[in-house]
């Protein structure tokens, strides 16, 4: 492998996550259904690294969640 496209591959493949707390919706064998600050947003479970289940909400039929998603992934998607 050359040494631009192993450079390439780092740049977007980046190692820093972050969690976001959410609502899960929806889930499908390929994605999720998540709402968050007030928008339904699909996300593909590939870019998901993990998924916390926290609780039950009372209020609706929707379950409180923690994703880990790479920082970058999530950039793309909330633009």
């Amino acid at each position: 492998m050359s040494i631009a496209k192993t450079l390439l591959i780092g740049l977007l493949n980046p190692k820093t996550y972050i969690w976001i707390d959410a609502l899960l919706i929806n889930e499908t064998k390929k994605a999720i259904l998540i709402m968050f600050d007030g928008k339904k947003i699909w996300l593909p479970k590939t870019w998901i690294v993990k998924i916390n289940r926290k609780r039950h909400c009372e209020e609706q039929s929707d379950e409180a969640i923690s994703i880990k998603i790479s920082e970058y992934l999530w950039a793309q998607k909330s633009q």
